[in-house]
């Protein structure tokens, strides 16, 4: 076993070595505070002191990790061995890895003033990863990657997970159908739209759609299902259910069509609830949104993802705690890809204001459909290079790749006209990835 020494462990210290030890490189340790009992641990030691006299390997810490509450903090950056690094300090590795992670994790730079998007949402450009060239890294999985490579922690530990790369799909499901199943008065606000917008080829599509002549283009979950099943790829998928408004416009949660369409999704796959825009603002909405989930697909509703990805912590988080829920999956940008918290393991969620871990597991994705083409501006096959960097890399320190995409975007509808073959083709380099990953761990002599 790892034995972990600091002599003063801060709710914060226990919390990061929880998601460093235990999630990132699931191995077993103990965390202890007594100096006598740390020098006769024998096994595998780190000290988190400025005791360079101790045995075992030495963290040296910043003196960050023993604060309370919140203050303006902007790390230096250094670098560590070719990877970007935060708290440089002398002695030790040379900079404090603890107090780095717990600053990416805990989203501590997310609870200082900032000026939201046009959604109110914190910036992927603002963020200290993306300001300082690292937001397409999983620089917390690396730098543990590497200690494990030059300490041999699973090595000696005996390790308890299996540590190898894995590839999980999500899906966000804002407006189940374009067209259909929408109600009278919003099939005729749509039709409207059309003649004011003198998109007669809208029209057609629309009223041939309704006469059911031709496969209403949102109703892509058959096409989808058979790449899951060709590809043996987990997925998860979240509805809207939200009342209709500005920013919530999917199909009414009282069509039996959509109720039906979540009940046979969930003969095979993980459901979550996406709540809605408004939910934000209002704790009853999304209290209400969870029951629906939840009266409709039959099942205890444990997984969420926010629509917009719209995050206010730790407001957010705590309600959707109460709700029982226990995954959330919104952490990632909506403007750019790469890794909000720096790690691509899902971590527990941290209240800052509270100084306290939470049971909220957050489940990190490292691009979107929809940052790629509508953010970015990028071509079908530009997107695929942005995809094979973002799994290469996951890949590399042996994470979980996950991707975020949407219902409408292999419709050839509209904006996405092109990409339907860049979600098969995204699935098929997430196989080829794990079956490299299996092939070496069932032939450790060739890897």
């Amino acid at each position: 076993m790892l034995t972990i020494y600091a002599p003063d462990i801060s709710p914060r210290v226990a919390y990061v070595c929880q998601v460093l030890f235990e999630y990132v490189l699931e191995v077993e340790y103990r965390l202890i505070d007594r100096e006598d009992v740390y020098k006769t641990a024998g096994g595998l030691q780190v000290h988190y002191t400025q005791d360079d006299s101790l045995p075992g390997y030495q963290i040296v810490p910043d003196g960050w990790l023993s604060a309370r509450g919140l203050r303006e903090v902007e790390p230096a950056v250094t670098e560590w061995e070719g990877l970007p690094a935060l708290f440089p300090v002398k002695g030790g590795i040379g900079f404090d890895v603890f107090s780095a992670a717990f600053f990416l994790l805990s989203r501590y730079e997310e609870y200082q003033p900032y000026r939201g998007d046009a959604f109110g949402r914190f910036p992927a450009e603002d963020s200290y990863a993306y300001r300082h060239g690292f937001l397409h890294r999983p620089v917390i999985d690396e730098w543990m990657h590497k200690l494990n490579r030059k300490w041999l922690i699973r090595d000696v530990t005996g390790a308890k997970g299996d540590y190898r790369y894995a590839f999980v799909s999500t899906i966000d499901v804002d407006s189940a159908f374009a067209y259909r199943y929408k109600g009278l008065m919003r099939t005729l606000g749509g039709f409207a739209k059309d003649a004011v917008g003198g998109d007669i080829r809208n029209a057609r599509r629309r009223s041939m759609a309704l006469a059911g002549r031709v496969p209403d283009p949102y109703n892509t979950y058959d096409r989808f299902h058979q790449w899951h099943q060709e590809y043996d790829v987990r997925a998860i998928y979240f509805f809207l259910l939200a009342d209709y408004g500005y920013n919530d416009k999917g199909v009414s949660h009282r069509s039996r069509h959509l109720q039906q369409l979540i009940r046979e999704v969930g003969d095979y796959y993980e459901l979550g609830i996406h709540p809605g825009y408004q939910s934000n603002f209002d704790a009853k909405r999304l209290e209400v949104e969870v029951h629906r989930m939840a009266r409709i697909s039959r099942r205890d509703i444990v997984r969420s993802r926010q629509h917009f990805l719209i995050l206010n912590l730790p407001e957010t988080f705590r309600r959707l705690i109460a709700l029982g829920v226990r995954e959330d999956h919104t952490m990632g940008f909506a403007s750019q890809p790469g890794f909000r918290a720096g790690t691509s393991k899902p971590f527990p969620f941290y209240d800052l204001e509270r100084e306290s871990t939470t049971p909220l597991m957050l489940h990190p994705f490292a691009v979107m459909d929809a940052t790629l083409n509508r953010y970015l501006s990028l071509s079908p096959s530009e997107s695929l290079e942005r995809i094979r960097e973002l799994a290469l890399k996951v890949k590399s320190v042996e994470g979980t790749f996950t991707i975020l995409w949407h219902n409408e975007s292999v419709s050839e509808e509209n904006i996405w006209k092109g990409w339907r073959d860049v979600y098969p083709k995204t699935l098929a380099l997430a196989k080829e990835l794990e079956n490299k990953e299996k092939g070496a761990s069932e032939n450790p002599q060739r890897s």
